[in-house]
C-alpha cells in the first residue's frame, strides 16, 4: 500500500541492518517495543536507496586517521544529491556528533541511576575543603567549596534536580561561612543568599545569610533573616541563640542614641 504523506529517511532493504545496528537489532541488545515499532511502521514514508560509505575523517594535527561511515546515494556515492533528490548530511551529521560526543551529552535510557563518580568527587571536594577549613587555610578551603559546587552543578539536565541543589548548597553554604573568616562579607551574602534559594526550609542558610549581614552591619536585616528562618524551625537553638545576640545590639545601639 502506499503511503500518501512521504517522510525522506532511508530504510534498509530487507535483512540489512541500519547504520550501527546490529544483525538482530538495536546496539546494546536492547529489546524493540512491539508497539512503538508497528507505530513507527505506521508513520507515513518512502524508502529511499541508500549505501554505506567509508571515508577518512578530518582530525586535527598529531591525531591518528580516524574513519566513519556515511549514507550517500547508491549511484553517486554523495551525501547530498540533486540528481538522486536526496540529502543524508542532516543523518550523517547527527551519526557522527553521537559516535563523537561526551557520555553527558547523551541521555541515558529511562530509570538508570546516575553513575556515583561525580558523586564521590563533589564529596571529596566538599571534604578537602572542611579540612582546609578546619586548619584555618581559608582561601584553599574556599577553591575546594568552589570546585565542588561547579562540579555539582554541571550534572546533566536529566539528573535529579534535587540532587544537584542539595549538593550545590552545601558546597556553596561552607563557602559562605570561608569567606566570614576572611572577612569577605559581601561574598558570603551572596553565597548565603543563594543557599536560601536553593534550599529555603534549611535553617543553615538563613543562619549563613544573618552572619554576613551582621558583618557588614546590617542588623536589622540580619534578624529579619534569622526570623524567616525560625519559620521553618521554631526551635532551632542557633537561630535563637543568635536572634537574641542581634537583638541585643539593637538595644544597645537605640540606648546609645
Amino acid at each position: 500500500m502506499a503511503h500518501p504523506q512521504p517522510h525522506p529517511h532511508p530504510h534498509p532493504p530487507a535483512g540489512m541492518p541500519g547504520p550501527g545496528m546490529g544483525p538482530g537489532g538495536p546496539p546494546g541488545g536492547i529489546p524493540v517495543n512491539p508497539a512503538l515499532l508497528t507505530l513507527l511502521d505506521s508513520l507515513p514514508h518512502k524508502d529511499i536507496p541508500f549505501a554505506l560509505q567509508t571515508i577518512q575523517l578530518p582530525t586535527p594535527p598529531n591525531v591518528p586517521p580516524q574513519q566513519g561511515i556515511v549514507v550517500t546515494c547508491p549511484e553517486h556515492k554523495q551525501s547530498s544529491c540533486e540528481e538522486c533528490n536526496v540529502d543524508f548530511n542532516a543523518l550523517n551529521y547527527m551519526h557522527q556528533f553521537l559516535r563523537s560526543a561526551p557520555p553527558e551529552a547523551i541521555p541515558p535510557p529511562p530509570n538508570v541511576q546516575p553513575p556515583p563518580q561525580r558523586a564521590e568527587m563533589i564529596k571529596n571536594l566538599k571534604e578537602q575543603g572542611n579540612t582546609a577549613f578546619k586548619s584555618q587555610q581559608f582561601p584553599a578551603a574556599i577553591q575546594a567549596y568552589s570546585k565542588s559546587a561547579d562540579m555539582a552543578l554541571s550534572r546533566p539536565p536529566w539528573e535529579l534536580a534535587a540532587l544537584s541543589r542539595d549538593e550545590t548548597a552545601i558546597a556553596l553554604c561552607n563557602r559562605s561561612a570561608a569567606f566570614a573568616f576572611v572577612n569577605a562579607w559581601a561574598n558570603a551574602l551572596a553565597d548565603a543568599e543563594a543557599v536560601v534559594i536553593l534550599k529555603r526550609p534549611w535553617t543553615k542558610g538563613h543562619f549563613r545569610k544573618a552572619r554576613a549581614l551582621v558583618g557588614l552591619e546590617r542588623f536589622e536585616d540580619a534578624k529579619q533573616a534569622l526570623i524567616d528562618g525560625l519559620q521553618y524551625e521554631p526551635n532551632d537553638k542557633e537561630l535563637n541563640n543568635f536572634l537574641n545576640e542581634i537583638e541585643e545590639k539593637l538595644r544597645q545601639a537605640e540606648s546609645e542614641d
